[in-house]
């Protein structure tokens, strides 16, 4: 990230600019009297600073919150001397801390909004995530009781199909981005499948559709033509805002501390706990690498005791 007063060139809606690109346009015109701000800022560059910054989503933001929770503590080797070299001590940083960064990067993805830098329908994705809960190293996710009750809520939502969406990102693990630009020509109701042409990874992914989704699709079905969104809003093509009815839901189902993207994290769980492997999970969810999915692995503990001592139990007799 440019930190000098090297002019930064503007940048403009509909340009495919990166997170670093958008730093450096934000430090140059920033005001703010936070000395840390910077160096926050850059920490999230190192991580995401390639990454086109529209495209960046909740998958993203959790990546560099744990990026941050693994870095820990700084020190400095120079005492408080300038110049000192930093390293991380990989000691737990507080609470208040991991939120400060995480606001830092809110914030500035907010600016740029305001400055009608980011496509029309672009939300924040800081906002999908959750200020860190006591024990930073677990994701929030909706126990099989929640999950009903959200169910049963969303039934009867001014908007007829919040229910279908939420049974869809429950059961499939699939991203807000990929659900809400799903087209109908994408959906195979014969085979129970969804073609996702193109997802945060650039990659096309297969969505299985469970029979109670497939039924949900079939109501909605009929009247469509192939190149409408499934999810749309008043106009066929443009995705439904529906971040009103489903805070409604959640108010009147009684949950709390949830974002839509607690609906990806309670996928993931769910398979953790049910005992699937890691590198099932990573194919579900559709991540490159184990390193995102690594975030589950304590869930499988429970199932791994049951298996060893299954095995293990077996060679004693």
């Amino acid at each position: 990230m440019n930190t000098s007063n090297t002019v930064v060139s503007p940048l403009t809606r509909g340009e495919a600019f990166t997170l670093s690109a958008l730093a450096d346009f934000f430090m140059a015109c920033y005001q703010g009297r936070d000395p840390s701000f910077g160096n926050r800022l850059s920490f999230v560059v190192q991580q995401l600073g390639h990454k086109v910054a529209s495209e960046i989503d909740a998958d993203d933001v959790d990546y560099f919150l744990d990026a941050l929770r693994a870095r820990g503590k700084l020190f400095n080797q120079g005492g408080n001397k300038k110049g000192g070299q930093i390293i991380a001590t990989h000691k737990p940083l507080a609470d208040a801390t991991i939120n400060r960064y995480r606001c830092t990067f809110q914030s500035v993805l907010s600016w740029a909004r305001r400055k009608r830098l980011m496509p029309k329908t672009w939300t924040n994705p800081v906002a999908e995530t959750q200020r860190m809960p006591e024990d930073n190293a677990r994701s929030r996710y909706l126990s099989e009781a929640e999950y009903e009750r959200l169910l049963k809520t969303s039934r009867v939502s001014s908007w007829p199909k919040l229910n279908l969406l939420i049974m869809l990102a429950v059961t499939t693990g699939a991203r807000r981005g990929t659900l809400m630009n799903l087209q109908w020509k994408d959906v195979n109701l014969d085979e129970g499948r969804a073609f996702c042409a193109r997802t945060k990874n650039g990659e096309p992914f297969i969505l299985v559709l469970m029979p109670d989704v497939l039924q949900e699709l079939k109501r909605f079905s009929g009247k469509s033509k192939p190149e409408d969104l499934v999810f749309c809003g008043k106009y066929p093509t443009k995705p439904m805002n529906f971040n009103k009815t489903w805070e409604n839901a959640l108010a009147d189902a009684q949950i709390e501390g949830v974002v839509f993207h607690t609906l990806r994290h309670t996928h993931a769980s769910w398979l953790a706990r049910r005992g699937e492997p890691l590198l099932a999970i990573a194919d579900s969810l559709g991540h490159k690498s184990l390193a995102m999915t690594k975030r589950y692995s304590h869930l499988c503990v429970d199932s791994r005791a049951e298996m060893l001592n299954r095995i293990f139990s077996q060679l004693r007799d």
